[in-house]
């Protein structure tokens, strides 16, 4: 009789102990489950749609307009032939942006208006690359992580190249590898 009591009591707890470990367990596994939410929401989510429309709302160059030695090519002249190409190396910078720290690594082609010129661009490497690596550091997530902010981004480094360069000028630029993380 003794041990029938006893054998009740140890019943009785693990029932009682079964029904709180499952209620912490699971307050647990949401508590994980709100932090990662939370964590994804304040780190890694596209900044929101009225940010996107302020990116895309400033006023961009026509396409046929030259500034500040910068040729944009007009509609239907891409089919034509192409320049050299002028191969950097990868560009790897940090982004300016409040949410938290990410990094672009970029590889640029670049497409010259005449042979000679790639000459005059290795000579100039490190000027070339300090303007570039500048310009890419000074933007945000934002401002690159568009298309519209992508043919911007192009179009400044044509500008900032450009200024450099005395036998020919950087006709376009490609993109052969861009990832933001």
């Amino acid at each position: 009789m003794a041990e029938e009591k006893e054998d009740k009591k140890e019943e009785t707890t693990e029932k009682k102990k079964s029904p709180m470990m499952l209620i912490i367990l699971l307050l647990l596994v949401i508590l994980v489950l709100g932090g990662a939410a939370a964590g994804y929401f304040l780190f890694m989510a596209p900044k929101t749609k009225e940010a996107e429309a302020k990116n895309a709302t400033k006023a961009a160059p026509q396409a046929h307009q030259v500034q500040q030695g910068t040729y944009i090519p007009q509609r239907g002249t891409l089919a034509g032939p192409i320049g050299p190409i002028k191969d950097l190396d990868t560009f790897i910078v940090n982004l300016t942006d409040a949410q938290g720290t990410r990094y672009l690594k970029v590889k640029i082609g670049m497409e010259l208006s005449s042979d000679q010129l790639s000459a005059e661009i290795d000579k100039k490497l490190p000027q070339v690359r300090d303007e570039i690596i500048t310009l890419l550091s000074s933007k945000s997530f934002a401002d690159v992580s568009t298309v519209a902010g992508k043919r911007e981004l192009k179009r400044e480094i044509i500008s900032a190249v450009n200024r450099h360069l005395a036998t020919g000028q950087v006709v376009r630029i490609y993109f052969t590898e861009f990832v933001i993380q």
